[in-house]
């Protein structure tokens, strides 16, 4: 199967920042000669000699494997769930091992936008390969923006513009996000962090909390701000906290009964963590 896109852009669609140039999806049999198919002068290549883009693309690896090189990556193995950025105007070649084949999805885009896009979320060209393993999400934003280039139907432009971001974030977030699916101490974080907001009106114990989740407080401590980057009880003080600005922007409430109804021991207490976490009072905040 090779279903592929080659768009032309207008100026209306360059003052965007971000114009998608090409999109398409395709499955390379074990044995095949790679690449496939015609293909415009500027994106021919050999694997032998590779090529240079003047647009950005990702390349998503669903079934099989190869591997890819570029003037900033040795020759490294890809596998099925590993995403590659091609950064425009660099030296770059990739092919599915003969003995297997792969099935490879990819979509190029350039622009201002596009150079934004690629220094926030994939600055390291030495290390432009990403795992993010078989995900659903991300094959479908795939899929929806063939659909959409197909069609071309008027802002079709702008339309894949959402699925380009939807596909950056995916492997950004996925890459960062697949060791912990599945493990066990994460279910117990979030565990603690659905008992955190269950309490939110309460001075619980952070100690107590792991005791809830059957973990010891040492490594509750230490996993729980690998997770989520913050200590516990910073965590819940910060939930505390954005409890305190719902109550003051949308409840006639005191801040002595916003005190009572958050747990805290004293207003001058309440006052003095608000401040220090939203670094202005409680009536400040209010009368903003």
């Amino acid at each position: 199967m090779a279903t592929i896109k080659y768009l032309l852009t207008q100026d209306s669609d360059s003052r965007w920042g971000l114009a998608i140039n090409t999109i398409g999806i395709q499955d390379i049999a074990a044995g095949s000669v790679y690449p496939v198919g015609d293909h415009p002068e500027d994106y021919q290549f050999s694997p032998q000699k590779g090529r240079v883009l003047r647009e950005a693309q990702i390349v998503y690896i669903t079934k099989g494997g190869g591997w890819f090189e570029s003037v900033h990556q040795p020759r490294t193995k890809l596998r099925a769930g590993d995403a590659v950025v091609l950064y425009p105007y660099e030296w770059h070649s990739y092919a599915p091992d003969p003995e297997t084949g792969w099935s490879e999805a990819w979509i190029g885009f350039a622009g201002e936008v596009a150079g934004t896009l690629l220094r926030k979320f994939f600055p390291d060209k030495s290390s432009p390969i990403y795992h993010v393993g078989l995900c659903g999400t991300l094959f479908s934003a795939y899929e929806q923006a063939y659909d959409a280039a197909e069609k071309m139907l008027p802002a079709y432009q702008q339309q894949l513009i959402g699925y380009v971001g939807l596909i950056i974030t995916t492997v950004y977030s996925r890459s960062l996000q697949l060791p912990y699916l599945d493990n066990p101490d994460m279910t117990n974080i979030n565990l603690a962090i659905k008992y955190m907001r269950q309490h939110f009106n309460s001075s619980i114990c952070m100690e107590d909390v792991a005791a809830q989740i059957g973990m010891g407080y040492s490594k509750f401590r230490k996993v729980f701000k690998e997770y989520t980057g913050f200590a516990p009880a910073q965590y819940f003080m910060r939930l505390k906290m954005e409890r305190a600005k719902d109550y003051l922007l949308n409840t006639d409430l005191s801040c002595k009964e916003i005190t009572f109804r958050l747990g805290f021991d004293s207003a001058s207490y309440f006052n003095k963590m608000f401040r220090l976490y939203e670094g202005i009072t409680p009536i400040q905040f209010r009368n903003a």
